[in-house]
């Protein structure tokens, strides 16, 4: 009974613990955001592991948007993200570590994590970020990557002395919404 205390015990202090360090990475945010911010993660973080393009769609800032209306935004995720053949990695997990201000007012943010991918079949792992801006009064995604290729290693992150890469630009719409993939066009025969 003594040992199963003790292992209760621990447990619980162990879950508080990460707890609070899976927190830290908000402390950048104003605090009024906070809440309202690690909804929208987790809720962006579930329709990619989903695939449900057009909830992600609500979620991508006008900027990753480009332009483009939802229908032909998921035909383009569709496209981009297919089972038998992608051009990008879906994004499964993302545990939030660390997070900086990119802006001078405070309207964009990267947030770096542990993140894991898969294309076709092939899982990875690594450092990644997510970058965020505050538009319309709301948190919006512009998208994310993997800090390094090949992958950084999350433990990295553990390391005092870890510095995030220099910002990325992200005032462009989704890499799966430059691509050709999902357009059609036409090609001539050449004439003989």
């Amino acid at each position: 009974m003594k040992r199963l205390i003790c292992v209760i015990v621990s447990l619980g202090c162990a879950v508080v613990f990460a707890a609070e360090v899976n927190q830290e990475w908000l402390s950048v945010f104003p605090s009024t955001q906070r809440d309202a911010l690690a909804r929208r993660l987790d809720a962006y973080l579930k329709t990619n592991r989903a695939r449900d393009w057009g909830k992600v769609y609500d979620l991508i800032s006008d900027s990753g948007r480009g332009g483009v209306n939802r229908q032909t935004f998921v035909a383009k995720m569709k496209a981009a993200h297919g089972r038998e053949f992608a051009n990008d990695p879906d994004l499964l997990e993302f545990r939030p570590v660390r997070s900086r201000s990119t802006q001078t007012d405070n309207s964009e943010y990267d947030v770096f994590g542990c993140g894991k991918a898969q294309r076709e079949g092939r899982d990875f792992n690594g450092v990644a970020l997510i970058h965020l801006v505050f538009e319309r009064n709301e948190w919006f995604f512009s998208g994310w990557t993997f800090t390094e290729f090949p992958n950084e290693p999350c433990r990295a992150l553990s390391d005092p002395s870890w510095e995030a890469p220099d910002p990325m630009e992200w005032n462009q719409p989704l890499d799966e919404l430059r691509s050709l993939g999902g357009i059609p066009f036409h090609v001539d025969n050449s004439k003989k």
